[in-house]
């Protein structure tokens, strides 16, 4: 399910030695599991601070907690050790974390909903923004709210047409509009 290599455990083992707590573990956890956002995430942990749901996995010199609901999205995962010109680094390859893209028999809303999430959102990520789908009519009109940096944006109009509305609607032909539904008068974290 999970493999660290060699050199990495080393790495590890060292990093666990040079920690003046005893129960220290590593603490493995998935942040938006099963979704095109998901990061995996390492942390120091105790024991006694985890739920009852995290299993234990011993290595020599450590132990590292994962939660059995994230067994699933790290199975086949790998922890390997890369040399960078800035020191040593961990890297972790989990390629079932972001879950699958939906099947051609699904419906239109988990398909937008994974188009959002993997092809649009990191692009206004980088903003501070982002996109939700609110709703699908009868019509086949996509209803969108942005938040964040998008919200009170003087872009967020170029933003939906030439950027959200153009990427649907080339995935999805029978999209007839994309509409935004958000409150623009609150400008506090506009991007612009």
């Amino acid at each position: 399910m999970f493999n660290i290599t060699n050199k990495a455990k080393v790495y590890m083992a060292d990093l666990f030695a040079q920690q003046d707590e005893k129960d220290l573990g590593l603490k493995v956890d998935i942040e938006k599991a099963g979704t095109p956002a998901a990061t995996v995430i390492f942390n120091f942990c105790f024991p006694k601070e985890l739920s009852k749901t995290y299993q234990k996995f011993e290595y020599e010199g450590f132990y590292v907690y994962i939660d059995k609901l994230n067994f699933v999205y790290l199975k086949d995962s790998e922890v390997s050790l890369k040399d960078s010109s800035v020191g040593k680094k961990l890297i972790i390859t989990a390629p079932n974390a972001k879950g699958e893209e939906p099947k051609e028999d699904a419906s239109l809303e988990e398909k937008i909903k994974y188009v959002i999430a993997a092809d649009i959102t990191p692009g206004l990520a980088s903003h501070g923004g982002f996109v939700e789908l609110v709703e699908i009519t009868k019509q086949i009109d996509v209803i969108l709210n942005f938040g964040g940096g998008c919200q009170g944006c003087s872009s967020v109009k170029s933003t939906l047409e030439q950027g959200v509305e153009a990427q649907l609607k080339a995935r999805f032909p029978e999209i007839k509009s994309v509409r935004d539904v958000t409150n623009h008068a609150n400008t506090d974290n506009a991007y612009m």
